[in-house]
């Protein structure tokens, strides 16, 4: 009888680490709930198993499960090998629940020198959304020099330093991160493979292997699927994405200019002018937002504020010709409006202006001609 129990007691150990291997595998392939219900036998087999715990733990948080996900990691605070891990994502979902003075202590307890994965992003991403631009951008530069190809990083450190008016360093900022932002693809395997899959026109299994990725909480991955699949020009499955980004962060230029362009793409005008306008209310100098707003205002013969959304775009960006092209026919109804009220010398200096976008313009330079005649009949 002690023979058979002692090899009961070996054969439910065995199982047990089978189960933990299967989990550690879904795990690495992003399958949280499999993973899960892997570690969860592997801990009824042998409950004394803290590695099925505390990624059981990791399971429950990536599964947005936070009920079930914190006792586990109170439980690793116990455990001096897994307290910095607990801790971590304890400060992390402290965060999404807005607790964030307990979160930035928490992410702050964990040693500087010793990093357990990202939590100085975390750490200033609270800091900012408490309105502490000044030390957000403290904590993001320490990030930063942590890890200087997190395209997250960059981008809060840009918004910290668009909210300190700072203009200058937030769009050098932008453009870093608009560098980088493949490196969210690269982290993640399940995102990698979905890339793989579009890059082969195989679009429905893509779809079919990243749509559970989108039922998460991480606006950053939600910003790399939605910008993957926007690239990969399938706008219907990019709108369901940033539809699901918007509400997480939606003071987040980037994700209304995303969904304003996928909208423009989808023919879904109205909405594309809302998020467009938005994109530009949040950030003045978005060169391509203000290009987008300004085309939509164009195509919908909202002259004035067309006209000055072009002017700025032409301003941030000069030599775009699709700009050029546009403004010079705003600047030409302009003109003709001035023209309508025999204001002679101000629809000459529009259609001025006009030429000088579009030299060579037989139409400007003949319309030109018309106005300075009538101008100098006039006098």
């Amino acid at each position: 009888m002690l023979w058979f129990a002692g090899g009961a007691v070996a054969g439910s150990a065995q199982t047990a680490r089978a189960h933990l291997g299967a989990g550690n595998q879904f795990m690495q392939a992003e399958r949280y709930a499999e993973a899960a219900e892997e570690f969860r036998q592997a801990l009824r087999d042998e409950p004394a198993l803290t590695h099925a715990r505390d990624q059981l733990a990791i399971c429950y948080f990536e599964l947005r499960d936070y009920t079930q996900a914190r006792p586990l990691f109170d439980q690793m605070l116990a455990v001096k090998s897994s307290a910095g891990m607990a801790t971590y994502y304890l400060g992390r979902i402290d965060l999404i629940e807005g607790n964030l003075d307990s979160a930035i202590r928490r992410f702050g307890s964990l040693p500087r020198h010793n990093p357990v994965r990202d939590e100085l992003y975390y750490s200033g991403s609270a800091s900012y959304k408490q309105g502490k631009y000044s030390q957000a951008v403290e904590v993001l530069k320490q990030a930063a020099v942590q890890n200087p190809r997190d395209a997250r990083v960059h981008q809060m450190l840009a918004r910290s330093y668009q909210k300190l008016e700072q203009r200058d360093q937030a769009e050098k900022e932008f453009a870093e991160t608009r560098r980088l932002h493949n490196y969210y693809l690269d982290g993640s395997v399940a995102i990698s493979r979905c890339r793989a899959l579009l890059s082969h026109s195989q679009n429905d299994a893509a779809w079919e292997l990243c749509r559970p990725l989108t039922d998460t909480d991480d606006v950053d991955k939600l910003v790399a699927i939605g910008m993957l699949f926007g690239e990969a020009e399938k706008y219907p499955q990019a709108l369901t994405v940033w539809e699901k980004a918007e509400p997480l962060d939606p003071d987040s230029s980037e994700i209304q200019y995303n969904l304003a362009l996928t909208c423009f793409h989808l023919k879904q005008i109205l909405q594309a002018r809302r998020h467009a306008a938005e994109a530009v209310r949040f950030r003045p100098d978005f060169v391509e937002a203000n290009i987008l707003y300004g085309t939509i205002l164009y195509m919908g013969a909202e002259d004035s504020e067309a006209l000055k959304v072009l002017t700025h775009a032409h301003e941030l960006k000069p030599d775009d010709s699709s700009v050029r092209r546009l403004l010079a026919e705003e600047l030409t109804i302009a003109a003709e409006r001035q023209a309508k009220q025999q204001n002679w010398k101000q629809a000459a200096e529009l259609l001025e202006r006009a030429r000088v976008l579009e030299p060579g313009s037989a139409r400007i330079d003949s319309r030109l001609a018309e106005i300075r005649a009538q101008a100098a009949g006039r006098d």
